[in-house]
């Protein structure tokens, strides 16, 4: 057969060109300043941006719950708060059921390195105000309760399978008394709460609040858990953000003087990773090094800054027995999928149960997405979003690593079966090779094709890839690969 050989042709002239932050709003500083703090942005999120795929871990005193009440469903770590639940009535309940495994951390860490995650972030503290941590500042903690820091044990088993590490750490606080939910009287909040603190007299004091909160993320950065690679801060609204409401800048500040390359996400600040109305907003870099959309992807990425959705398994995030409508493996894996394509990542969420264990449904998804990634997994890490133009059928995603374009090929049902065929306008490529990746028995046809046109014909790449691909390949979702033939 004779080989030709094809490569993306860029407008720039290049394959691959890194997502710069360019394009990003600039705090009122110099030329000089603000291309400095570009450059030192992007040196610390090249292993971020390389990494794309990360688990998210949900865990914490409400596992215990597991959704309900005292036999009344209420939701998973929102369970105080949508029952209206002073700090003592939900902690008599919540705390005696929690009761983690030794080894409940080398479990995720195991289930994440199966799947191919590259890091993970860890409930250190929810809304709920239970510290997972060992600290001096509060009674209401995992090594008070059970003489165990459940994040160092999350560190150490992480660390060991070389993956990073980042800290997820509530800035809302429903257990401290002098936080002040007022501020915003829109942002959660339990009835219960509020009302046992007035008729305690128990005055707000966002200052005294502000300085605990300090307190406690000096605890998590000064050194006894080593580097920490993310702080993920969950979150602002309204009037209840930034300096006003957390001492945001200063905080951001101390975080950076304990660890110059730590990454934080955008929620010290009013953002919503629901609101559609923030795609099209440029991230402020000074407030924040990513941003955060909440279970949904965007339809046009985030282009000229980096983003990363958090999602689900199921419908909620800490430990809930009602939540058992699980999406699919392809769905995951296609999630991961447009990620990579559109330049942003994927953290993947579990919610343990009270002893830590990881739901077997929720297991076998994360087992089923490492088997795809086992095969597929360079079209993942290190990949950009295509740049130039690659007209592909509707719905088909594709990236680039380096001078090699990786096309997701789609789902098939059985009555689609046949050989495949996929054209390319011709003046797209140029210098490739194409292969199924992880199936080298498997030949894909390449040949250049013409269509009559009204003036001139139009001439493109012809890919035909045999039927037999889509039974091999996990879950049904093959990857095409156009190597760079140079």
């Amino acid at each position: 057969m004779k080989v030709y050989a094809f490569s993306l042709i860029l407008a720039a002239g290049m394959v691959l060109a890194p997502v710069s932050m360019a394009e990003q709003a600039a705090p009122a500083f110099s030329g000089a300043e603000v291309q400095d703090a570009r450059v030192a942005l992007d040196m610390k999120m090249r292993w971020w941006r390389d990494a794309k795929f990360g688990m998210f871990i949900h865990y914490g005193v409400y596992a215990g719950l597991a959704g309900e009440f005292k036999g009344k469903p209420g939701g998973t770590e929102w369970i105080q708060c949508n029952l209206g639940l002073d700090t003592d009535t939900y902690a008599a309940e919540a705390l005696p059921l929690f009761r983690p495994a030794e080894d409940c951390a080398e479990q995720w860490a195991e289930l994440a390195e199966s799947a191919g995650c590259r890091y993970a972030v860890f409930t250190t503290k929810h809304h709920d105000g239970f510290a997972m941590f060992d600290t001096a500042v509060s009674d209401y903690s995992s090594m008070k309760l059970l003489g165990r820091d459940i994040a160092r044990e999350f560190v150490e088993a992480f660390r060991s399978k070389g993956m990073k590490i980042g800290f997820y750490h509530s800035v809302i606080d429903w257990h401290h008394p002098t936080y002040d939910n007022t501020i915003c009287p829109d942002l959660c909040y339990p009835s219960g709460q509020a009302a046992m603190l007035k008729s305690k007299g128990i005055s707000r004091n966002q200052e005294e609040y502000c300085q605990y909160l300090h307190a406690q993320v000096a605890e998590l950065l000064s050194g006894r858990y080593g580097t920490v690679d993310i702080m993920w801060w969950d979150y602002s609204q309204g009037a209840a953000e930034g300096d006003r409401a957390w001492k945001a800048s200063e905080l951001m500040q101390k975080c950076r003087e304990h660890n110059p390359a730590i990454l934080m996400n955008n929620r010290l600040f009013s953002f919503s990773g629901f609101d559609h109305s923030e795609d099209s907003k440029a991230l402020d870099f000074s407030k924040g090094d990513f941003s955060t959309p909440e279970k949904r992807i965007p339809a046009k990425g985030y282009p000229g800054r980096d983003w990363e959705a958090c999602m689900t398994v199921g419908n909620a995030w800490g430990y809930n027995r009602y939540d058992i409508k699980y999406k699919s493996p392809s769905v995951i894996i296609r999630q991961l999928q447009e990620c990579a394509a559109k330049g942003g990542n994927l953290l993947l969420n579990i919610g343990p149960r009270a002893d830590g264990s990881v739901p077997e449904e929720v297991e076998e998804i994360f087992h089923c997405v490492g088997d795809w990634m086992e095969l597929n997994s360079e079209a993942i890490y290190s990949s950009r979003p295509v740049e130039g133009e690659l007209t592909l059928p509707e719905g088909m995603l594709a990236c680039v690593v380096w001078d090699d374009i990786y096309i997701f090929l789609h789902e098939r049902t059985e009555a689609e079966m046949g050989d495949y065929v996929l054209r390319i306008p011709a003046v797209q490529l140029e210098a490739v090779t194409p292969e199924i990746l992880g199936m080298p028995d498997f030949e894909v046809l390449m040949e250049r094709v013409e269509e009559p046109g009204a003036e001139e014909p139009t001439v493109y790449m012809q890919f035909t890839i045999p039927a037999e691909v889509w039974a091999e390949a996990p879950e049904g979702l093959p990857v095409l690969k156009l190597g760079n033939a140079r």
